[in-house]
């Protein structure tokens, strides 16, 4: 039997806050891997040059994360439109989507609203 349009919606939005997730995760991840490498630098009296290059490229990366963490909340309002469009699925009282950070890895009710057809 094929998927319905709402067990689709569903996997969807679960593997859209698994990467929304993931996304925060590096960016912290990545800050705190500068903060510390810039510490241990100058906890060892070491010369201001020593690991730069390693600190730009942990910083290139760190902005690679804050981007995808901001491609990720533009992505949004887009698939939120989709599931409109499709009659498919709503989040919130109201429509909107459920709060992002202060909410991933816990337990928080899903309000699926479905036409099939």
């Amino acid at each position: 039997m094929p998927k319905t349009r709402l067990a689709t919606a569903i996997e969807v939005r679960a593997a859209f806050r698994a990467a929304e997730e993931a996304v925060e995760v590096a960016a912290a991840a990545t800050a705190k891997c500068i903060a510390v490498l810039v510490e241990a630098r100058r906890d060892a009296k070491l010369p201001p040059l020593a690991g730069a290059q390693v600190i730009a490229l942990v910083g290139k990366g760190s902005q690679a994360a804050l981007d995808a963490r901001q491609n990720m909340l533009d992505a949004h309002p887009l698939l939120m439109e989709l599931g409109k469009e499709l009659k498919v699925i709503s989040f919130g009282a109201d429509g909107g989507c459920v709060p992002n950070s202060a909410t991933i890895g816990t337990e928080r009710v899903l309000r699926v609203v479905a036409a099939e057809g």
